[in-house]
């Protein structure tokens, strides 16, 4: 997991010049007024991870948001940019936005496979919050719940599996449906029936009813495996006979295949209703088209990305200069900002396919007869047409299923084209009255007769064995998944109760912490069921010891928040595996002054091993976090924001001192004085705060702008008070309470210019009492902390500077 060490930014949002924070890894709190910008720090985190702000991406802004991301007082020459380095440094990594050729455009200085892994993988954290989502997840539909969670844990693949193994038990019921194996058994047993004049049992039974039949042949040979009937058929046929039994045969199958058709009929018809009213409740929406057009384009474009037809770094479309891999990542994430529709999208495909598939059986054995050498005769005319109009019936179905998804778009409503089932019985009667006149025309045949008993029934017993051998094997597999299913969504259950009982627990520690005693407890995240689906995720909790749902039922604004906050940390625990800091950005304005103090006791109680970047308003609460966090390497600063800088904030003491040596190399006197009075009043809050040197109080900001001159003083009587000889012999606090007349000077006009070797000589004062007092092996100030009682002695953490010290 990886921390920030540096934040820098120029030109985003409300920042103009450069704004850095050195953070080596550690919590920053950060103080700033409304209108300041310091959201600017948070929007522009989002933007490097997630490509988007997600304030910043509605249809009005416009999708890619460069323009609102980019200051809009920023030269068109200059670069905005967002730059973070982390404790990994194969993660650092520069975005930029600029002009080109008149268009906004931007790009990312690491290309590696590890940080395209990282921030994909990142992209399933939570790791900011601001005050307007924090209730997101509590007053959400159950549904969202779910899918949010299901997102951010990877449960959302289990949910596929188990939609999966219930799609393919729903096409099992369907085809038993819609086969009606049962009718068509029944079909089968008649033609024995009639041709054999009893029902059969087994395969001992019928070859005793086939030798029985072929009696009165006297062939001198009787069957005793049924595979030997073929050899008894080919005994007794004439040639002359041949074309009559195809044509026996064509109109039996003709008949039994049109018998079984209002069973699919029925289930197309329910079909279709269901993909008509999917379909309507799309195009009556424009925007909602208007998406599936462009996510349409955005795949497109995907698909052409990913391939071999573009190589150049440029835009298929508009020919623009774009990185072809952050042109790929930014289609891929703007299809997902469309997934909502997408999956509207998809499951009206899935009906239409389905659909489809219920069609194709009939309609295939409809040409097949429609292809038949018998079929064009004469005789069979009146017959075509009808299989040809039902194959149009059919047909009509399909067309329908093929129109487009656009506003002007209607659909036949299901009475228009259903299909009349006259047709059918038209059919059979046809076939039936044409397979009886065959039989008429060779009634005193014996042969034929015997032959076509023979032939019909053994087509019917084999087609028995099969039907009954497809159904067995359909009920088998339709039983196991049946089987697989419920374990599996018992198992599913289990699984979910277990780990949303453990983040419960997590939730419910964390707002407890925040509103102890306060008759709101045991919360709880529970899934709910509903129509064997897995249907969302409420959340219980005991109100006054009684048990209620969903939070908002009785809860305040401000408890609200709090449990908001306390499901926001509980993800950033159980699910962040990328990085281990998270931004709070104003969070504190929802909550009632009684629990701020709580709220701030949390973060520093509960997540020391978090880097926390913490935004506010609120003066009272930063004074109080502020004191909270000292000794405790977290860095402070102000957000302030003029008209020339924008947003910025207090410079870094590292950064001011490059500036100030850099300025005294080139004996550059430009505010040299008055950024070397700034160094020394840093380090000596440092120092003051280090040896507890104690000052007069003030009230507010005031407390936090001492002078040096008073710090200095203050500094002097506390190494008097406590006889540290070497450094109470140490000329160079009366030096520096001197020279500080130069930094003050520079500040204010006056008839006195200091040389620049003034500004030198105050410098190398600054700089020799920043090394009697702070470490460099270990980046320590001797601190009051590391007190040695026995031998009296103050320290840096290492030891590398040590001084006499008497209490």
């Amino acid at each position: 997991m990886v921390k920030i060490k540096k934040f820098s930014m120029k030109g985003i949002r409300g920042v103009k010049s450069d704004l850095s924070l050195m953070l080596d890894g550690n919590s920053i709190l950060l103080y700033g007024d409304n209108g300041s910008g310091k959201s600017s720090i948070s929007d522009a985190v989002e933007w490097f991870y997630y490509d988007k702000i997600e304030h910043l991406s509605n249809e009005e802004i416009g999708r890619s948001c460069l323009d609102a991301l980019r200051n809009t007082f920023l030269g068109n020459e200059e670069k905005s940019y967002v730059m973070l380095e982390f404790t990994n440094n194969l993660l650092d990594a520069n975005k930029n936005i600029y002009l080109k050729k008149g268009k906004l455009t931007c790009d990312c200085s690491n290309q590696y496979a590890q940080f395209n892994d990282f921030l994909e993988s990142s992209k399933k954290e939570h790791f900011i919050l601001r005050y307007k989502d924090l209730m997101n997840f509590i007053i959400a539909t159950k549904k969202y719940r779910l899918d949010e969670l299901s997102n951010i844990i990877g449960f959302s693949k289990v949910t596929d599996v188990r939609s999966t193994f219930k799609t393919i038990i729903n096409d099992l019921k369907r085809q038993l449906t819609t086969r009606d194996f049962d009718k068509q058994i029944s079909n089968q047993q008649m033609h024995i029936i009639e041709k054999l004049g009893h029902n059969i049992t087994s395969d001992e039974h019928f070859i005793e009813s086939i030798n029985e039949t072929i009696k009165p042949l006297n062939l001198g040979k009787t069957i005793s495996k049924l595979d030997e009937i073929d050899d008894i058929l080919e005994s007794i046929t004439k040639p002359e006979d041949t074309k009559i039994i195809e044509l026996q045969s064509f109109y039996k199958d003709i008949g039994d295949i049109v018998s079984n058709l209002p069973s699919f009929l029925n289930e197309i018809d329910a079909s279709y209703k269901i993909y008509l009213s999917k379909f309507q409740k799309i195009v009556a929406d424009v925007e909602k088209i208007n998406k599936i057009i462009l996510e349409k384009l955005l795949s497109e474009g995907i698909k052409v990305l990913k391939g071999k037809t573009v190589t150049v770094d440029s835009c298929p479309l508009c020919l623009q200069p774009k990185n072809r891999a952050l042109l790929l990542k930014e289609l891929e994430s703007r299809v997902i900002e469309l997934k909502q529709v997408k999956d509207e999208k998809s499951e009206l495909i899935e009906s239409q396919e389905s659909l489809k598939n219920i069609i194709d059986e009939p309609i295939n054995s409809i040409n097949g007869f429609l292809s038949h050498k018998h079929i064009n005769e004469a005789d069979n005319e009146e017959l075509k047409k009808k299989l040809q109009h039902l194959q149009t019936c059919f047909e009509q179905y399909l067309n329908e299923l093929s129109i487009e998804i656009l506003p002007e778009k209607n659909l036949k409503k299901t009475d228009e084209i259903s299909i009349d089932k006259k047709l059918l019985g038209e059919i059979q009667d046809i076939c039936k009255k044409k397979e009886g006149l065959l039989g008429d025309s060779k009634k005193n045949d014996l042969k034929f007769a015997i032959h076509s008993n023979v032939e019909v029934s053994r087509n019917a017993y084999n087609a028995i064995k099969t039907l009954q051998k497809e159904k067995d094997a359909i009920e088998r597999q339709k039983k196991s998944f049946e089987i697989i299913y419920g374990e599996f969504v018992k198992k599913q259950k289990e699984g979910l109760e277990t780990f949303l009982s453990h983040i419960s627990r997590d939730v419910d520690d964390i707002y407890q912490f925040m509103h102890p005693g306060e008759k709101v407890e045991d919360i709880k995240l529970s899934p709910l069921e509903g129509e064997d689906e897995l249907s969302g995720i409420t959340i219980d909790y005991k109100f006054f010891n009684n048990q209620a749902t969903p939070p908002h039922k009785y809860l305040s604004e401000s408890h609200l928040n709090s449990l908001g906050l306390a499901l926001f940390l509980m993800s950033v625990k159980a699910f962040n595996k990328n990085n281990e800091f998270f931004i709070l950005d104003d969070v504190i304005s929802s909550f009632d002054t009684g629990h701020r103090k709580r709220f701030a006791d949390l973060l520093i109680e509960k997540f020391p091993e978090y880097q926390i970047i913490l935004l506010t308003h609120e003066k009272n609460w930063f004074e109080y976090v502020n004191n909270l966090v000292k000794g405790r390497n977290w860095k402070v600063n102000t957000v302030k924001w003029d008209i020339e800088k924008g947003t910025y904030t207090d410079e870094p003491s590292e950064k001011l001192k490059e500036r100030i040596e850099n300025k005294i190399r080139t004996n550059d006197k430009t505010e040299l004085g008055n950024e070397i009075r700034k160094y020394l009043e840093k380090i000596l809050k440092h120092i003051a705060f280090n040896l507890e040197v104690k000052v007069k109080f003030l009230f507010n900001e005031t407390n936090e702008d001492r002078m040096s001159y008073e710090l200095l003083t203050e500094l002097k009587s506390k190494i008097n008070n406590h006889k540290c000889k070497e450094l109470k012999d140490n000329a160079l606090i009366d030096r520096l309470m001197a020279s500080v007349f130069f930094g003050n000077k520079d500040s204010h006009d006056g008839s006195f210019t200091p040389h620049i070797d003034d500004f030198k000589a105050f410098w190398r004062d600054v700089i020799d009492l920043e090394n009697l007092l702070f470490c460099t092996t270990c980046q320590k100030y001797v601190s009051q902390r590391y007190y040695d009682v026995v031998g009296k002695k103050i320290r840096c953490a290492c030891g590398g500077k040590i001084y006499e010290w008497s209490k």
